[in-house]
């Protein structure tokens, strides 16, 4: 690579595993309702399959983030940085609430993947193509 150039590499492997995670966020949902028995629900019981797949749609606005942070990402939109920083904290806040309720196994992956898309949206890479651009006017 040239001096004074960017790779965009970084930042287009981050929109897709941001789409990755959108997808594995809806699979994991969809197995989790359908995990429940529906008929003869009670939601008095000890058993809190119900109630936890009710939670789990906590999770449907961290995913509606994250896909447009994954979009904004491949277009290379500055927003698409915050989008997904704010997406991988709201996942991760709902992960640790769940994980503190009902001790679910799948919210592991889920923190796991938050932290190192965390790091990875941290990186130098990332960083440097979102940076503004030295003697560009600042236009609002």
């Amino acid at each position: 690579m040239e001096p004074g150039r960017t790779s965009y590499r970084a930042v287009r492997a981050i929109g897709v595993l941001l789409i990755l995670e959108v997808i594995g966020l809806v699979l994991l949902g969809g197995y989790e309702f359908l995990q429940v028995r529906w008929v003869g629900i009670n939601l008095e019981s000890p058993q809190h399959e119900t109630v936890e797949v009710a939670v789990f749609a906590l999770f449907i606005p961290s995913a509606i983030l994250t896909l447009l942070a994954a979009l904004s990402f491949l277009f290379l939109q500055r927003r698409g940085w915050l989008l997904a920083a704010i997406a991988q904290g709201l996942s991760l806040a709902v992960s640790l609430w769940l994980y503190s309720l009902f001790q679910p196994g799948y919210v592991y992956p889920i923190m796991a993947y938050c932290v190192l898309m965390i790091l990875y949206l941290n990186s130098q890479d990332v960083r440097m193509v979102f940076r503004p651009r030295e003697g560009a006017s600042h236009e609002n």
